[in-house]
């Protein structure tokens, strides 16, 4: 996650359409995101970038499905320590789910999720 965090403290231009920088940042994200979760046996990761903010769903080890989300992304590089947020979810479609809960963006993130 060390380049995530990277990208996210150099900052983001404000824009009326998605821009360059912020694509190379949810192309990096995803990849490193995408082998946290797997490293915890997390399966059928989704991952969707919208304006300037990273959301998505995957299933853990044990079946329990979780949704999460990286909020708007702009004014992050003011951030000490960027956070995810993250619950549980009935379906892929689930939006509301359970308590939200937020863990630090960084190396070995995906051991210290409380996921069922």
């Amino acid at each position: 996650m060390n380049k995530s965090l990277e990208l996210l403290r150099r900052g983001f231009e404000s824009a009326t359409v998605k821009t360059p920088e912020f694509m190379a940042f949810v192309r990096t994200f995803r990849s490193e995101f995408t082998k946290e979760l797997k490293s915890v046996g997390a399966t059928k990761i989704e991952i969707s970038a919208g304006h300037f903010y990273i959301s998505g769903f995957f299933t853990s080890a044990s079946g329990q499905i979780y949704y999460f989300s990286l909020p708007d992304v702009r004014g992050m590089e003011f951030v000490s320590t960027p956070k995810l947020m993250y619950r549980t979810a009935q379906h892929y479609r689930d939006f509301t789910g359970g308590s939200n809960q937020w863990i630090d963006i960084e190396i070995g993130m995906a051991e210290r999720m409380r996921l069922k």
